[in-house]
């Protein structure tokens, strides 16, 4: 729980407290009210201590250091990148899309009718755009060629991933993951059930539904409610699962509904980052914890959510919306 909501708690606690007194005539400030007072800054102070003590580990976890940033002017807010075969970034957020190259300076803009919640580019270098409940196609000159219109109604696009024969589209209002021709004909549905009505499928509590592509045509797809991985062919097949890993020790995921974002490095390994006890970790693809990329202490807002993408070369981006920067994270001893 958020000290926000600490706050809102201790704020109805005093309104009830004094409530009482005026009802049964105990004036202000007297014990009762002042435990009340004194028990929900008490519990502020706890939160805090918590948050700071997950904060910090082991320092030798820590595999990569920063080495650099890129500022996408030009856009009201930042929330998705994604990265193309010749390493240009496209910067996603408000209405717009930038893309920059490797150095940082401006390619082109692209204005969009819509917010952009998600992006991605097919090795062919035709990029993908999340608009909220549709998704719209750009040829690599930046001209709008396709806009997908078989989504479900009340579509909540979350995430994209795109492949040379496929464009896959999460949606958390329908907790499905859908596979489109790149012209944007529905191929596939997806909803994690394999087939069991009665199995639970994908565990949406909150807009974080990220998907990556995987190794040899598979994609990953986050299961955030129970905080764990899930990887599928393109037939929809499950193929692999990690164990649910609940919890705050550095080797879990935190919250109700991690990790929020993902991406993966060229041999497989997968990236992650949480929301809430802000964290960028790496695992195997059986789901074991390598190790820390980024800390809680490296950012400056803990209500934000960081995605993520990977270059050619293996180094790790950043969207830090509170920062509006590209962050650019490279293994320790450049291996």
């Amino acid at each position: 729980m958020q000290k926000e909501t600490y706050i809102l708690l201790l704020a109805c606690a005093l309104g009830f407290a004094g409530a009482l007194a005026w009802r049964f005539g105990s004036p202000a400030g007297q014990p009762a009210e002042r435990s009340v007072e004194t028990a929900a800054v008490q519990r502020i102070a706890d939160y805090d201590a918590t948050i700071a003590a997950l904060s910090e580990f082991d320092p030798a976890l820590i595999l990569y250091h920063e080495t650099g940033s890129l500022v996408p002017d030009g856009l009201e807010a930042l929330t998705a990148i994604a990265v193309d075969v010749e390493d240009r970034i496209y910067a996603g957020g408000g209405d717009a899309v930038v893309v920059l190259d490797s150095q940082g300076s401006i390619v082109r803009r692209i204005k969009l009718d819509g917010s952009v919640s998600s992006l991605a580019v097919d090795p062919g270098m035709r990029l993908y755009v999340g608009l909220g409940d549709t998704v719209q196609v750009f040829d690599p000159a930046g001209v709008p060629v396709a806009v997908f219109r078989d989504l479900p109604a009340r579509a909540m696009v979350t995430a994209l991933a795109a492949t040379e024969d496929a464009v896959f589209v999460a949606d958390a209002n329908s907790r499905t993951v859908m596979r489109f021709a790149p012209d944007g004909t529905l191929q596939q549905v997806n909803d994690g059930k394999g087939g069991q009505s009665d199995a639970a499928g994908f565990v949406i509590p909150s807009p974080s539904f990220d998907i990556t592509p995987g190794q040899a045509g598979t994609l990953w797809v986050v299961n955030p409610g129970r905080q764990r991985l899930e990887e599928y062919n393109h037939n929809a097949e499950r193929i692999r699962v990690w164990d649910e890993r609940p919890g705050m020790e550095i080797e879990a995921f935190c919250g109700c509904c991690n990790p929020a974002h993902i991406a993966r490095l060229s041999d497989g390994t997968i990236v992650t980052s949480e929301k809430g006890l802000l964290r960028i970790k790496l695992y195997s693809p059986r789901g074991q914890f390598l190790g820390v990329v980024a800390a809680p202490s490296q950012f400056d807002d803990a209500d934000i959510t960081l995605d993520l993408a990977v270059d050619s070369r293996d180094r790790i981006l950043v969207a830090d919306p509170a920062r509006q920067q590209v962050r650019i994270f490279e293994r320790k001893g450049g291996s």
